[in-house]
């Protein structure tokens, strides 16, 4: 079996605000699990049951304790990168949705255009136009 991600999680301080960034900036869809305290995250942005049929879903947690002391020891993780259409429109959403582009795009050559943003939960996420081929 090979070794790729199936599945991500984003831990947050704020689920409201940040369901509303993912869905105006990259379209997400979300599906609120009650019993288990727990967001899934559908980046496809439609609920469906099951595995992604592209890509792959996710899920959104708050952090336990969300203090500035207590960040300290939320979880660190893998940055995720996002395929996206249009890098610039994407950019453009995220500083009018409340992120910040921590690194603005550069051109990988054969790969596509890369920047790296920040949520408003201050997770850093890549997103990546890729070159079409």
């Amino acid at each position: 079996m090979a070794n790729y991600v199936v599945h991500f999680e984003i831990f947050v301080d704020n689920l409201d605000r940040a369901k509303e960034f993912y869905t105006k900036v990259l379209g997400w869809a979300f599906k609120d699990e009650k019993e288990m305290n727990y967001t899934l995250v559908y980046p496809a942005g439609k609920v469906e049951d099951g595995p992604a049929k592209v890509g792959i879903n996710g899920g959104m947690v708050l952090k336990a304790n969300s203090t500035a002391e207590n960040k300290k020891g939320a979880p660190n993780a893998f940055v995720c990168t996002v395929a996206v259409d249009n890098i610039d429109s994407v950019l453009s959403k995220v500083q009018q949705n409340g992120g910040r582009i921590d690194m603005p795009v550069e051109e990988i050559p054969g790969v596509g255009r890369l920047a790296y943003i920040r949520d408003t939960e201050f997770n850093l996420v890549g997103v990546l136009q890729p070159n079409m081929r």
